[in-house]
């Protein structure tokens, strides 16, 4: 059922999670990319790489 057939609290409590989870979502992200990335993992070569 929708919103229009009379299903108005499941389908505003399910309309409401899916608001908070992309205004979450998209609060990691931006907070992610604001954040500055670890450059001594980079610099360590992987276990079972053979140097030359």
């Amino acid at each position: 059922m929708s919103g229009l057939n009379g299903d108005k609290s499941r389908f505003h409590r399910e309309r409401k999670q899916k608001i908070a989870r992309r205004k979450r979502t998209r609060e990691l992200l931006k907070g992610a990319a604001t954040q500055p990335r670890s450059v001594v993992g980079a610099a360590a070569p992987r276990p079972g790489t053979v140097s030359a």
